[in-house]
């Protein structure tokens, strides 16, 4: 996916306070970016590459609107623009807080498609529902549990090593992961074998 040579990178120590939140990741940071740039950060290789695609909703979108192709082209374009908002949003947050609500739209535009295929208007797999819904949940539950610092604020010091909210929410993510990836391929199975009505 990474086809543009982008800007210089910077190292841990260079790259802009409120990305500094893991200093084991040593480099590959993206430098203060206007929303150009971050829709630019889309199509080259730096540490936060894996995370912006993994922010796993465009299979969705596709097998939800398998049936209406320039609809679904529609929706593929104003997810990956959404994402790139996103992205702005999160890179220039100021606090844990506001870099877990920059996702909220993509969360909100995941929940129509999840809310077309409950109705029975977009296409996928009956069983992925309930796959992608875990996902979802599993992820709000990781970034709450992270940002409110929970189980450490009430013990401070236990936490240190094991068990502290960080870690919670990587199992959480983990968890999250793997549930989309249950979907994506119930999703692959059901268009393998669905046939769009015809005109």
């Amino acid at each position: 996916m990474a086809f543009l040579n982008g800007p210089r990178l910077l190292d841990w120590a260079n790259s802009p306070p409120h990305l500094q939140f893991n200093k084991y990741v040593l480099t590959g940071y993206r430098p203060i970016s206007s929303v150009q740039d971050c829709i630019r950060s889309l199509f080259y290789l730096h540490n936060e590459l894996g995370n912006i695609y993994t922010h796993g909703a465009l299979p969705i979108v596709y097998s939800t609107l398998l049936c209406y192709p320039f609809i679904r082209t529609v929706a593929l374009l104003v997810y990956i623009l959404l994402s790139s908002y996103a992205i702005y949003c999160a890179v220039t947050a100021r606090s844990s807080v506001r870099r877990l609500r920059s996702f909220a739209w993509q969360a909100l535009f995941r929940f129509s498609f999840f809310l077309l295929r409950w109705v029975g208007v977009g296409g996928g797999s009956p069983t992925s529902l309930r796959h992608f819904l875990t996902m979802d949940a599993l992820a709000v539950l990781g970034g709450v549990i992270n940002i409110t610092r929970i189980p450490e604020r009430f013990r401070p010091g236990l936490f240190d090593y094991w068990c502290n909210s960080h870690q919670i929410m990587h199992v959480l993510v983990v968890g999250s992961i793997l549930y989309l990836h249950w979907g994506v391929l119930d999703d692959l199975l059901w268009i393998n074998s669905y046939h769009c009505p015809s005109d």
